[in-house]
């Protein structure tokens, strides 16, 4: 089950780098094709920036649900003073 999770982390962190990427440079070139007379192929560039955007912002939602899911996941930490009391040794001994 952590190695669903870890590729989960593994996607949403890319996706979540990636996705402005790509999400600016499609509406740039929507603008400039809605700059030179091209309504339409602008039009499209801004719908697939939008839906671009409603991708970026689910994977930035599930790598924080992820992230949390895995966080919880680990086994406590075992602090000192149980392990040197599994150890047999007190806090004053000497090794």
């Amino acid at each position: 089950m952590r190695g669903v999770f870890r590729r989960i982390l593994l996607v949403g962190v890319a996706s979540s780098l990636l996705l402005p990427v790509a999400m600016s440079i499609v509406f740039g070139l929507g603008t400039l094709l809605d700059s030179l007379g091209d309504e339409t192929g602008g039009a499209v560039c801004g719908r697939v920036a939008l839906g671009l955007a409603a991708v970026w912002l689910t994977a930035v939602i599930a790598t924080a649900v992820a992230s949390g899911v895995s966080a919880l996941d680990q086994p406590p930490p075992r602090s000192s003073r149980r392990l040197e009391d599994e150890l047999g040794r007190g806090p004053g001994d000497a090794d």
